[in-house]
């Protein structure tokens, strides 16, 4: 997260200042590795061990060839309900693509134009929302078009920076003025889950925890003012994350940051291992919900990690699992009805 970099508007800046005391170490050689510069050139690739592990890494779309520094290039993803993958390159092209590697701006689908600068996006039932840079969150229709251009009114002006939404819920959990926020798209309701600010965004698996950058990538329950149930630090410019499910890696925590490097963090140990190296500016990232892989930001390029007999979408159970669900509450109805019946009368 680059503080001053990716602010979007003058109030914004001054206001993610304000970081928890516990990140504020973070916050400092966060804002070091910001202004010491990006890689000169970059070729990300995944590390021995990231291979050893079993990742594959790719290119999904190469948006900025050549562009390697702070704040221009992919920002903003979210798949929508045609499948397509929506790309947002900050104030500019917004580009919407097959989910296929290997896509650039000739091959999108469609190109807009927006204002969204360094807001990241997300989708939920199918819509992508996004925030623009007069700190609005809008909606998207399919072509990229703006469908609504302040969907959630009460929160006019707040919007900035990291997004995700909780695959358990739907709600959209976002960094914003007020904080760390969660928002039912539904309705526009939202409640205030941590006041301290932050960047990049991910939930748990279980949509239980909800982890924001703030220096150090730090884990809230979600429920208003909710308790901080985690922090890791350690890393140099961490940003967007995202929590793996399933396999030998299920729980822990992908980090990528403006360094070009992404790491694999062991919410038990709080040890971290780089899997991958030698890209650009790295910054957000987002699931891709066709497929379960994770899309990551770099300055020229959406990258796609995908994870080994594992996900970053909760497995979704089988149609013959929830018959079997079914039929078990069903028998255990049964059951308590006849003891019910057969009880003798006492007195």
């Amino acid at each position: 997260m680059a503080e001053e970099c990716k602010s979007p508007r003058g109030p914004i800046g001054s206001n993610k200042l304000r970081v928890d005391a516990t990140a504020v170490v973070g916050g400092i050689a966060l804002a070091f590795g910001l202004f010491a510069g990006s890689p000169a050139s970059a070729t990300l690739a995944l590390t021995p061990d990231g291979i050893a592990d079993g990742f594959v890494l790719s290119t999904f779309a190469t948006t900025n060839p050549g562009n390697n520094g702070c704040c221009s290039g992919p920002f903003g993803l979210g798949v929508n309900s045609a499948g397509n993958v929506v790309v947002g390159t900050g104030s500019g092209p917004l580009y919407v693509f097959k989910d296929v590697d290997g896509q650039t701006p000739a091959t999108a689908l469609f190109t807009q134009t927006t204002n969204t600068f360094v807001g990241a996006y997300t989708a939920s039932g199918g819509t992508v929302y996004g925030a623009v840079n007069n700190g609005n969150y809008v909606s998207f229709n399919l072509d990229g078009t703006v469908a609504n251009a302040d969907v959630f009114p009460t929160l006019a002006g707040e919007a900035y920076l990291g997004m995700w939404t909780n695959p358990v819920t739907g709600h959209i959990l976002s960094n914003s003025a007020l904080g760390l926020i969660d928002i039912d798209p539904a309705t526009g309701n939202f409640f205030v889950i941590t006041s301290g600010t932050g960047d990049g965004v991910s939930v748990s698996p279980d949509g239980k925890t909800a982890y924001s950058e703030q220096g150090s990538i730090n884990g809230y329950t979600i429920a208003p003012n909710g308790a901080q149930v985690f922090s890791a630090g350690g890393f140099s410019g961490p940003d967007g994350t995202g929590v793996i499910s399933g396999g030998l890696f299920n729980g822990d925590i992908i980090v990528n940051d403006n360094f070009g490097n992404i790491s694999l963090l062991d919410p038990i140990t709080k040890l971290s291992t780089v899997i991958a190296s030698g890209g650009t500016r790295g910054d957000y990232t987002q699931v891709d919900t066709n497929n379960g892989s994770l899309l990551l930001d770099y300055s020229d390029i959406v990258a796609r990690l995908t994870c080994p007999n594992c996900s970053f979408k909760p497995p979704v159970p089988e149609p013959t699992t929830w018959a079997m669900m079914v039929i078990g509450f069903a028998g255990l109805g049964f059951l308590g009805y006849r003891r019910a019946k057969v009880r003798p009368a006492i007195g």
